[in-house]
């Protein structure tokens, strides 16, 4: 059988993810529902439906998308609606749109499709020790495509990357993935489980101790990252749970990354809701203060 992976995007000359230029591959799917999450369109296991109403000109339409949508989930009223709910991202509206006002998030790549996309760029990488990161979503919950998929970037001399959220399986990580990596960037984000329930959905238990074992055990560079989320991570309370938490094993870098609101616009395309509403970036007064609190 063929393997697949359900991506949603890749991005070229990526220069944050990690040393060199890069290409970064972003598997969809996680298992965390963070209410702050940077990549809402990377959450969900299938493709989902976004619709840009700005760019919609249904006097533009040769076609008009609601005669082609087998679901029935898109209605012309004053203006263009769509009902997420019902949509079953059959792509055939998004197909038919002149303006790309609609567009299906989220596509299944072959192995051999995924690695010629990526190993173009093998020049830039050697020459800048670049190469390639995976991202999401969580890329861990296609442990076994990505198995392969960094097992055949190994072979062709690329240098690799992961950012996780630490939500796995670790046993079956440190089999099929771990042998394959340079380098992993892990995702610490709230040290209480209760407040990890409540702004993850999921316990921290399994993150924590994660770390702590790959901490030990990786022969790679491991760098945590901490985002910096108004009122939820980037708290007295929390940065400085977390500087102990470290300090307690023996780990002394890590990565603060300043809190960015531009994800709402992407959760409005997608029909989708988050009760945090913080919607301006940090300013230096309160990164400064974050810095001071983990320090």
């Amino acid at each position: 059988m063929e393997l697949k992976a359900l991506i949603f995007d890749i991005k070229r000359n990526c220069s944050e993810d990690g040393p060199g230029i890069r290409t970064t591959v972003f598997f969809k799917g996680c298992p965390l529902s963070c209410v702050w999450c940077q990549n809402p369109e990377g959450k969900a296991i299938d493709p989902r439906l976004s619709f840009m109403l700005e760019r919609c000109l249904p006097s533009e339409c040769e076609t008009p998308c609601l005669d082609v949508c087998e679901a029935g989930c898109l209605r012309l009223e004053q203006t263009l609606q769509v009902d997420h709910s019902a949509c079953t991202c059959c792509n055939r509206c998004s197909e038919v749109c002149p303006t790309n006002a609609i567009e299906v998030v989220g596509y299944w790549a072959s192995l051999e499709e995924l690695l010629y996309k990526v190993s173009i760029d093998k020049p830039f990488y050697l020459s800048t020790n670049g190469g390639v990161t995976l991202s999401g979503g969580e890329p861990t919950l296609q442990m076994e495509f990505i198995h392969h998929f960094l097992k055949e970037l190994k072979g062709r001399g690329i240098h690799t990357a992961l950012e996780t959220c630490g939500f796995f399986n670790l046993e079956s990580f440190s089999k099929k993935v771990l042998p394959y990596l340079d380098l992993i960037y892990f995702d610490l984000k709230l040290i209480d489980d209760t407040e990890s329930r409540l702004y993850t959905g999921q316990s921290n238990q399994c993150i924590l101790e994660n770390f702590v074992t790959l901490t030990c055990e990786a022969e790679i560079p491991m760098v945590p990252r901490i985002p910096l989320v108004p009122e939820i991570t980037a708290t007295r309370r929390n940065l400085t749970g977390i500087s102990k938490f470290l300090s307690q094993h023996k780990v002394t870098a890590c990565s603060l990354m300043p809190y960015n609101p531009l994800w709402q616009d992407k959760l409005e395309l997608l029909g989708l809701t988050s009760n945090y509403k913080h919607n301006s970036f940090m300013t230096r007064a309160e990164e400064e203060a974050c810095l001071n609190y983990f320090c």
